[in-house]
């Protein structure tokens, strides 16, 4: 397994989850923006540093694509499960597993599981970067409202594979348009 270490910044409307922006970086003073909208758009551009700290980007849509869900059928297969409240620094955290309810998917696939750890204090509509995930609280509405704290996604020996874990949270406006690019024939 390949580990990966950098700081991501997620770029979120916190009372509209159907769509976010994560910032990666992927060299010196320059990032990679990559938008998903689940109503059926996802769009990747590179940025330079001084470029997101302003107000807005612009988008070409040349680097923008439809999107789909093509596993939206799981939700038949998954669903969220509440666990025990966590409790850290004497501050309560929702502890929510993303599992598998298909027994014979479980045995046969070794399927894991993901891990949130949402704080309850803050009004968000909960941010879902798998689209699977997002497709089952849009249906069942079962996942609290609260900021994402922590994400673990979990093989199926229980060992971790991959995390996320909240370091600051910076609020400010921020848009992000699209324009048309067409290329000039010389």
């Amino acid at each position: 397994m390949k580990n990966i270490s950098d700081t991501r910044s997620y770029l979120i409307n916190s009372k509209d989850n159907s769509y976010y922006a994560v910032k990666i970086p992927i060299r010196k003073k320059k990032y990679k923006l990559i938008l998903i909208d689940y109503n059926g758009l996802s769009a990747q551009q590179i940025f330079k540093t001084e470029e997101l700290e302003k107000p807005g980007v612009l988008i070409s849509l040349f680097n923008a694509s439809s999107y789909s869900n093509h596993y939206k059928y799981q939700i038949n297969n998954y669903d969220f499960e509440k666990h025990n409240d966590s409790l850290i620094d004497e501050k309560r955290f929702n502890n929510i597993y993303l599992v598998s309810t298909n027994d014979q998917l479980k045995k046969n696939k070794n399927i894991g599981h993901c891990k949130y750890l949402v704080d309850p204090s803050f009004d968000f509509s909960p941010l879902l970067e798998l689209s699977t995930a997002y497709e089952i609280w849009k249906a069942r509405n079962n996942f609290p409202n609260g900021l994402l704290t922590q994400f673990h996604m979990h093989n199926s020996k229980n060992e971790i594979e991959y995390s996320l874990v909240l370091e600051e949270i910076k609020y400010r406006d921020f848009k992000i348009s699209y324009y048309n690019y067409v290329p000039q024939k010389l």
